[in-house]
């Protein structure tokens, strides 16, 4: 009898479906991933359908047609990292069809972090990280954030405390 095996890519895409397998276990018992869900009027069956997947992307994360898309070098990251960013992405997710539902998208010339769909993601998110990692490192995070998006002076302090409420 002939054994054939994986070759490497497969392991790979294995690798990939296992992890996503986590990820789905977890949204389907997280409290937050719940609270979105419900806060947002869409039923608990939603975790269990939306599509997930990991791609080279420029950006950590991002949702496409309610698509969550997934950085491939989050693969690497603790599992609460990678977590807070799929947290993030389903509410966007949610936001795409509810928007969907409702009109025809349009151009949005808001700054990114000035965004209501982005705020309430970030939110979400934190909350998810302050709930895993703990209050300190949440905020370190949020530090971070403003930093990258090179947010300054009383607009920052504003900003920390709208996401951070």
């Amino acid at each position: 009898m002939i054994r054939i095996t994986s070759a490497k890519k497969n392991n790979k895409l294995f690798d990939e479906i296992a992890i996503l397998s986590k990820i789905r276990k977890a949204l389907l018992n997280d409290k937050v991933a719940k609270k979105i869900c419900k806060e947002k009027g869409v039923g608990e069956w939603f975790l269990e359908g939306v599509p997930i997947k990991f791609e080279k992307i420029k950006q950590s994360a991002k949702t496409v047609d309610s698509n969550i898309i997934l950085n491939r070098i989050l693969i690497n990251k603790p599992f609460d990292i990678m977590m807070r960013y799929v947290i993030h992405e389903l509410t966007h997710s949610i936001q795409h069809v509810q928007i969907s539902r409702n009109k025809k998208d349009k151009k949005d010339n808001t700054d990114y972090l000035d965004k209501d769909t982005e705020v309430e993601a970030f939110k979400y998110q934190i909350e998810f990280d302050e709930k895993e990692r703990g209050r300190g490192k949440a905020e370190k995070y949020v530090e971070d954030l403003l930093d990258y998006h090179d947010i300054k002076g009383g607009d920052r302090a504003d900003k920390r405390d709208e996401l951070l409420d």
